[in-house]
């Protein structure tokens, strides 16, 4: 997912108006900004993956791209979801060394029944590892799947592979400008945050509350943090439908012995879940994700988040990135 960003479309505006690849800016990002780490800004890693995607932001040590599948026109039953709901490409990048250029990369490409195939043919072509193929949701028109992947090595070439299977998709990459001074967050989380803790990110009708695992963590046998930015963490999205009523997906990020008493949770809570699988085939220790989609009121939605939080040995409220 990360998940939310549509992690959205709050732009910058330092993009070149012949830029022809898409630029996402962030509430975490602004706030990784404003956090003055310049010298993560300016890693010559970042700065070869900026070069092929032309967009992205550090976010602490990691780096990411959020990808939005704005083209999409997803329903589930009466109800449309945004992107920042389960709809949003990413990948994200780490150092795969202490010193050089190269990086680990780890990343989600939301895409079509219809672009599976060609999706699944360039990754090959590419030498981009494919780490699961599986659904986050039920009953969506049209269908979407979702494809895990992984690759390391030098950065720029990394990110032109990425890029590539990104673009056998009809992911849009070009840059999206909101109009400047436009207002990105005109909906109220009270209810919510006082329940979940305060949102980690918030644009237009969604929030997105991050939970990270307190257990040391590797991926691919790099120790890694339990962070959106790559993914290691739990994600909980919240869209706004109308005055008192939400939608609400979202994937925990859970140890085996997790996973029956936070399926039997969400399920006695009404958050029915929509899927149990992997997202990498080699974490440590492993892990496996749970997702679901549910619509209700503010609080009983949130109380349900919070029914299974409580069965995890992660954070029981959201981070907070400012």
């Amino acid at each position: 997912m990360r998940g939310i960003v549509a992690r959205l479309l709050n732009f910058g505006t330092s993009a070149a108006a012949s830029c022809a690849l898409f630029l996402v800016a962030t509430p975490r990002d602004t706030a990784a900004q404003r956090s003055g780490n310049t010298s993560s800004q300016q890693n010559p890693r970042w700065a070869a993956i900026r070069q092929v995607f032309e967009q992205g932001e550090a976010e602490g040590k990691y780096f990411r791209v959020n990808l939005p599948r704005t083209d999409l026109h997803v329903r589930i039953g009466p109800d449309t979801l945004d992107p920042g709901l389960e709809l949003t490409s990413y990948v994200g990048f780490m150092p795969a060394a202490t010193s050089g250029t190269d990086v680990l990369a780890m990343g989600e490409v939301v895409v079509r029944e219809d672009e599976v195939a060609a999706a699944l043919a360039e990754a090959r072509k590419q030498g981009v590892s494919v780490t699961a193929l599986h659904n986050h949701l039920l009953s969506e028109s049209p269908h979407v799947m979702y494809m895990h992947v992984m690759a390391e090595g030098p950065a720029n070439a990394i990110a032109t592979k990425m890029h590539a299977v990104f673009a056998a998709t009809a992911t849009p990459l070009q840059p999206r400008h909101e109009p400047e001074g436009q207002a990105t967050n005109g909906a109220d989380w009270s209810v919510i945050d006082g329940i979940l803790g305060k949102h980690s990110e918030a644009e237009g009708r969604t929030a997105e509350y991050e939970f990270p695992r307190r257990e040391r963590l590797t991926v691919h046998g790099k120790p890694v943090e339990s962070v959106g930015t790559l993914e290691t963490a739990s994600e909980v999205v919240f869209q706004r439908l109308g005055p008192g009523r939400v939608a609400t997906a979202g994937e925990l990020y859970l140890l085996t012995s997790e996973v029956q008493p936070v399926l039997r949770a969400l399920d006695e809570h009404g958050l029915h879940p929509t899927a149990l699988h992997n997202h990498m085939l080699d974490d440590g220790p492993p892990h496996y994700w749970v997702h679901w989609y549910a619509t209700g009121d503010d609080a009983s939605l949130a109380k349900a988040v919070s029914a299974a939080l409580a069965l995890m040995n992660g954070a029981r409220k959201a981070s907070q990135s400012d």
